[in-house]
């Protein structure tokens, strides 16, 4: 019977199951969905005996026959189902088991910081997700339970990666917005289809100004998702977004398009920059003055290095794809932007508005215009 070897990586997989259990155990931070997928993997544990079991009984009857053989693919893509739910499981605690060390280090009050940011946000952008702050080296947010039965077809625990850095927090609290904007595009996916469709209608009707077309539509695609989360960025934190970003976009050439397509393609500084502006001067134009020497100091690192503007440059900043971005991503994404402004406008303090106290906090800090 040729089950010797996938009962022997079901040992191997139930040896990493109990060890899982052991740091379980041991930590201070539980997440019901992390219990979600440990009682998965083991109901799917329980899965492999009974398809090994009726694959058994079927091989001692009729080893050759097409049902026999489809029992034992189904027992292999039990083990294969318990494996990939286990790998996620094993990747959760790795980052519980880093939160909870720095949670007991000097490091507690950025990780507090961040999870306090990070619930504002949930509720100004409508979503209900599970947010783990971990302090290690930039900014980032991974989903953790991608694509596995146990949690359904979204994404509901993120790992915040931030940097290591002694640097005050509002200098790059606006930079959350953008990390979680990502678990809000998970949610959005008529938007990505609506941006696909956009890219290759524009494809199709502009082959003749464009050298490489098809480098053209792949860099836009992966563009997409960067620059919906600049957009949700200035809707959630207003013009702090655009200060504490224009030190995030710094590079030494920032009109840079990578067309290595195994290269990352994130969209150049200067678009990036330029698409904020845009929603900037549309949605609060009147607030502009306050974060005036951060937007020339940008300006000015464009125009010293304008000489490096790659020829393409201006063929693939194209106008119509920015409109769509910031004209439907606006329409589609829950926001409190329209009250964030009025309350910076009337000088409200973060303490008289708890739903929005990051953020205005945020801007006291880089607005000159609305002091503390």
């Amino acid at each position: 019977m040729p089950t010797e070897l996938a009962e022997s990586q079901v040992a191997f997989l139930r040896g990493k199951f109990e060890a899982a259990r052991e740091v379980l155990d041991s930590l201070d931070t539980r997440i019901p969905v992390t219990d979600s997928i440990y009682s998965s993997v083991e109901d799917g544990f329980d899965n492999i005996e009974e398809t090994r079991s009726l694959y058994e009984r079927a091989y001692d009857q009729e080893p050759d026959a097409e049902a026999t053989h489809e029992l034992y693919e189904e027992y292999l893509g039990a083990i294969d189902t318990v494996a990939l739910e286990l790998q996620v499981l094993e990747t959760e605690l790795v980052y519980l088991d880093l939160h909870q060390y720095q949670r007991n280090s000097a490091t507690s009050g950025r990780l507090d910081h961040a999870s306090s940011i990070s619930s504002e946000l949930e509720d100004a952008f409508g979503i209900d997700i599970t947010v783990l702050p971990v302090i290690w080296n930039g900014f980032a947010i991974d989903p953790l339970d991608e694509n596995i039965p146990a949690t359904g077809d979204l994404s509901q625990i993120y790992a915040l990666i931030l940097p290591r850095t002694q640097s005050d927090p509002e200098v790059y609290a606006p930079i959350f917005a953008h990390e979680i904007a990502h678990a809000v595009l998970d949610r959005h996916d008529e938007l990505r289809t609506g941006f696909n469709n956009a890219v290759r209608e524009i494809q199709g009707r502009t082959r003749q100004e464009i050298d490489d077309e098809a480098q053209f539509a792949r860099s836009w695609r992966a563009w997409f998702e960067e620059l919906f989360c600049d957009v949700c960025g200035v809707l959630t934190f207003g013009p702090s977004y655009l200060a504490s970003l224009v030190r995030h976009l710094h590079h030494s050439n920032p009109y840079y398009i990578e067309e290595d397509p195994d290269g990352d393609l994130h969209p150049p500084p200067a678009l990036r920059f330029d698409l904020v502006m845009d929603l900037s001067d549309e949605y609060f134009p009147n607030l502009l003055n306050g974060i005036r020497d951060d937007r020339i100091a940008f300006e000015r690192h464009l125009d010293a290095l304008e000489h490096s503007q790659p020829r393409i440059y201006d063929t693939y900043d194209y106008g119509e794809l920015r409109t769509f971005i910031t004209q439907e991503v606006p329409a589609s994404v829950d926001h409190d932007l329209e009250a964030l402004v009025d309350d910076i406008t009337a000088g409200v303090t973060p303490d008289d508005r708890p739903e929005r106290s990051h953020r205005l906090a945020a801007n006291q800090y880089w607005l000159d215009t609305y002091p503390p």
